[in-house]
């Protein structure tokens, strides 16, 4: 054949060679490059469903705690909180017994029950940061407008009707990407205090909680990741094209070569040395691409390995050692060493466990523990996959793990502080129920003392009483000195008419008449004098007018001797509630310090004004003399127990105190003192 034919089918066979390796090549990069971006894709989405499954455990968290108030506040039947503009009485409540009290200090407080609770609180949460999930209480049949569901809400809620335990979703709000779960709220006893009226029964759903969890944050956080895992899969990409074109050129040369060998076995020792050495070239080519794959691959965050059938290693990614504390040649060298580092309590579980995959094919990953050199405890994400020969053959495992250490802390944390919740509840419950004993047995110690008390007073109203029996009898002597008087000279008129034998059966009978009068008025001193001092028990209605007569009665003649002058500025139809016998001790008190300091005081036409009227529907009884006052020093003590200015043989200093104590804790009135322009005035409202 001639030679220019030869080079003819040479070319053609080149040729059609070429196409072959560029197809196979092109199959090859497609193959590549779905590979690199499906390994990238499975990425992407393990760690969103990581971000989603991070949300739905905040915002589980966030119901869990919201329920446990609830349930606190329900036990409770809701809470009492001062009224103010951010906490108006509810008007939803309005059915419910007691919903507005006053304490006894006068302080307003209106009935929180917990759905009112709820609401503030998620009120508050809004103004918070924007990491903060919100909750919104809602139900088919709201008491508050504002409650009412929005279109996923209300699906929701049909599908607890359903049988559903909980809905979640991932929504779009403002733009913005939110978790959104809802859980149901079943009717308990406590519930039926406020719910009862719209027909729910114990049981019942009558509405649920729906929280929304911004999860912006979390993929914002997460991009970083994405980006750097798609700069990873984009350099892999780029250097795989680059290998499989340089060893597809490679190819394509060497096929040339090896058919010009074939067919030109005339041609120089020198060419075929040449094509030796290019092939030489060629695969140095080769292995510095595969020396920067090497090198992608050991500067992965995560470790990275393969495992041979034989359980030994073919690579391990150097970050093993920033993990686990052990380096890569303590595998390869130590084939136990991988099994030995598993937590002993997972070590079955990794041993045992198999590839579950999701729904779209792509295997999940699990997590275990292990143990580290310097013997501290770390969580890792462990994901594998098989290795295969080229002929179908089981080439090992190949696997990646990923440090969580801090992500299951954040969830222990978590976990604990829920824990730590419910166990303050049950302490704030126990608290509640010391708190409720204490109460019991103060009221009654209060009552024991308020009896105490009430003992003690009468004690001191009698010995008031007694202490001014001397000045009652005093009294009754001056109203009895004179009628005696008057009975001696009728008896000495009886015995001189007699004697003059000019006494008639009429003047006999008139005589008689006028010492009976006498006699009968002396003996109603007595009855007045006896009643007053009988212990009134309980209260009763009587006219002030005739209880200052009265004691004006007991004094009028002790007051004549010492030419005190009395004026009274009566009303006799006022009339009041309390006891009369001590009101009346109250008036002959303050009578007769009046009178003792006018006598000690030598004052020149001493008067006494009494004037009764009525004040805001009350009664009130003025005492006013002109007897010089009482000094700026001592009238705040006069009506302090034993306090006394006058020698201790002419007063014990209890009178104005037990006055004081029977006007304003027996009988709920008030007792005051005043000086005036020339002496003092006492005031008694009841």
């Amino acid at each position: 054949m001639p030679s220019s034919q030869r080079v003819m089918n040479l070319t053609d066979k080149n040729s059609l060679l070429t196409r072959r390796i560029r197809l196979f090549a092109w199959i090859l990069v497609a193959c590549w490059t779905l590979l690199i971006g499906a390994s990238w894709y499975w990425n992407v989405q393990a760690k969103q469903k990581m971000f989603h499954k991070i949300a739905l455990a905040e915002a589980r968290a966030v119901i869990k705690r919201d329920e446990l108030y609830r349930r606190w506040a329900s036990a409770h039947g809701g809470v009492y909180a001062p009224t103010t503009p951010q906490s108006p009485p509810n008007r939803y409540l309005s059915h419910v017994p007691e919903r507005d009290i006053r304490t006894p200090s006068g302080k307003q407080l209106t009935l929180i029950n917990p759905a009112y609770m709820t609401r503030q609180v998620n009120e508050l949460s809004k103004e918070d940061s924007v990491f903060i999930g919100r909750a919104h209480i809602t139900s088919l049949k709201p008491l508050r407008p504002e409650n009412a569901p929005d279109p996923w809400e209300a699906s929701a809620l049909r599908a607890f009707d359903d049988g559903s335990h909980e809905v979640s979703a991932v929504v779009t709000t403002d733009g913005k990407p939110y978790l959104r779960l809802m859980s149901p709220f079943i009717t308990e006893q406590p519930c039926l205090k406020c719910h009862a009226v719209q027909g729910y029964t114990i049981g019942s759903v009558r509405g649920g909680i729906s929280v929304s969890i911004p999860i912006q944050p979390l993929i914002d956080a997460g991009r970083g990741q994405i980006t750097g895992s798609l700069a990873f899969h984009g350099i892999i990409w780029m250097l795989g094209l680059g290998a499989t074109g340089m060893g597809a050129r490679q190819l394509s040369r060497s096929a040339r070569a090896q058919k010009q060998g074939e067919n030109e076995l005339h041609l120089q020792a020198q060419q075929l040395e040449e094509e030796i050495a290019e092939r030489q070239r060629a695969q140095e080519s080769l292995q510095e691409s595969g020396s920067l794959l090497k090198i992608v691959a050991d500067y992965a965050s995560n470790w990275e390995y393969w495992r041979l059938p034989d359980s030994t290693f073919q690579y391990v990614s150097p970050s093993v050692q920033e993990l686990t504390g052990y380096s890569v040649e303590d595998f390869n060298n130590d084939r136990e060493l991988f099994y030995r580092i598993i937590h002993p309590d997972d070590r079955e579980l990794f041993m045992d466990h198999t590839h579950v995959k999701d729904s779209h094919g792509q295997i999940l990953p699990f997590e275990i523990r292990i143990v580290c050199k310097n013997g501290e405890v770390r969580w890792i994400s462990h994901v594998c996959q098989q290795v295969y020969t080229p002929e179908g053959l089981p080439w090992g495992w190949r696997a990646s793990n990923q440090d969580i250490t801090e992500r299951k802390q954040m969830e222990h944390e978590l976990f604990e502080q829920t824990e730590q919740l419910e166990e303050e509840v049950a302490e704030r419950e126990a608290a509640q129920a010391n708190l409720e004993e204490l109460n019991r047995s103060l009221e009654e110690r209060i009552k024991l003392a308020v009896a105490e008390t009430r003992q003690k007073d009468q004690a001191l109203i009698q010995q008031g009483r007694l202490a001014s029996m001397g000045e009652m009898i005093n009294n009754i002597a001056h109203q009895w000195r004179q009628p005696l008087n008057n009975v001696g000279l009728i008896i000495q008129n009886l015995q001189f008419s007699f004697d003059a034998g000019a006494m008639t059966h009429d003047e006999l009978k008139h005589e008689i008449d006028t010492a009976m009068d006498v006699i009968i008025h002396m003996s109603r001193t007595i009855d007045d004098f006896r009643n007053f001092f009988r212990e009134d028990k309980q209260k009763g209605e009587f006219i002030v007018s005739k209880t200052v007569h009265r004691a004006l009665e007991f004094v009028s003649a002790s007051l004549s001797k010492h030419g005190i002058q009395v004026e009274l500025e009566d009303n006799k139809n006022i009339a009041t509630v309390g006891y009369q016998n001590e009101y009346a001790q109250v008036l002959l008190n303050i009578l007769a310090n009046t009178r003792e300091a006018c006598i000690e005081r030598c004052t020149a036409a001493p008067r006494i004004q009494i004037r009764i009227t009525d004040e805001n529907g009350r009664s009130a009884v003025y005492i006013r003399d002109n007897c010089g006052g009482i000094a700026d020093e001592v009238m705040p003590k006069i009506f302090d127990p034993y306090f006394t200015t006058r020698a201790p043989d002419k007063g014990t200093g209890i009178g104005l105190y037990i006055s004081k104590v029977i006007i304003e804790q027996n009988m709920g009135g008030t007792l005051t003192a005043e000086n005036t322009e020339d002496g003092v005035e006492f005031r008694i409202e009841v």
